[in-house]
């Protein structure tokens, strides 16, 4: 009898070993797993900080010779222009029924509006609002232009006024050039006569809104054919995310929000 109790007591012994070995063995497997999905996730967040610095080095490259070409024309062209003005200036017609003086102030007024479509493409290029005063008035000096060319009326709604102060220049270029590509995406696409943009501090971020009552269109076919890659590749560089509200005839919306950065 006593044989029997030991042969027991070996068995039980022997399937508890048995188990420890294979939960030992399962919780050495489910370890190694959670190892290499931790080692996975490590070499896809270092993969997409990667993809996000060379993004952001040929978006800088781009500002730099946006810049550089601005400055080209403003002076180089501009004062060439100026001077060729200048010179024009310079003929004396005989008298007012001359048709030279006809000729000089064709010319003239030519050369005006030479120089002021220069002026304009320069600050498009490089708007020195931005650098010198901040988004809020960079975005400004854009809706005035825009709505004094007649293509469009802009609202622009701004209850960030001291939020924006703080925002580093390299999150301003990036937000006003998508606002920019969403003006023009407006003026080419929408058919629109109003847009309106509206600007707001929430929850430790920034809210920008744009809508316009343009004919809207499926959002598919938005981010396809409407410059809307670029808009995703500026704002994902200073991790900001966007939400579009669009439908065929019920105008176009988009809502981009901008985490600050913690002080």
């Amino acid at each position: 009898m006593q044989n029997v109790d030991n042969i027991y007591i070996l068995i039980i012994l022997a399937m508890v070993g048995s188990f420890l070995m294979v939960g030992s063995f399962i919780l050495l497997y489910v370890r190694n797993q959670n190892k290499i999905l931790k080692q996975r996730q490590q070499l896809q967040f270092k993969e997409i900080e990667h993809q996000k610095e060379l993004l952001q080095a040929i978006i800088e490259s781009q500002e730099t010779e946006r810049k550089r070409i601005g400055q080209d024309l403003h002076d180089d062209v501009g004062t060439a222009l100026s001077s060729l003005r200048l010179t024009i200036e310079m003929f004396k017609p005989a008298s007012e029924e001359d048709n030279n003086n006809k000729h000089v102030k064709l010319s003239k007024e030519i050369i005006d509006k030479v120089i002021r479509d220069v002026r304009y493409i320069s600050h498009n290029l490089s708007p020195p609002a931005l650098s010198y005063y901040g988004l809020a008035a960079a975005i400004e000096e854009k809706a005035s232009f825009i709505n004094n060319s007649g293509q469009l009326t802009i609202t622009l709604i701004n209850d960030a006024e001291e939020v924006l102060k703080d925002i580093l220049l390299p999150a301003s270029v990036a937000l006003y050039r998508v606002l920019e590509e969403l003006i023009n995406n407006t003026i080419k696409h929408a058919g629109a006569t109003q847009s309106i943009i509206k600007i707001a501090p929430a929850n430790n971020a920034l809210l920008i809104t744009y809508s316009d009552n343009g004919k809207g269109m499926d959002a598919s076919a938005i981010i396809v054919g409407m410059g809307m890659q670029n808009i995703e590749s500026r704002l994902t560089v200073i991790n900001a995310d966007y939400v579009i509200d669009t439908a065929a005839g019920q105008g176009f919306r988009v809502n981009i929000n901008y985490p600050l950065p913690a002080n």
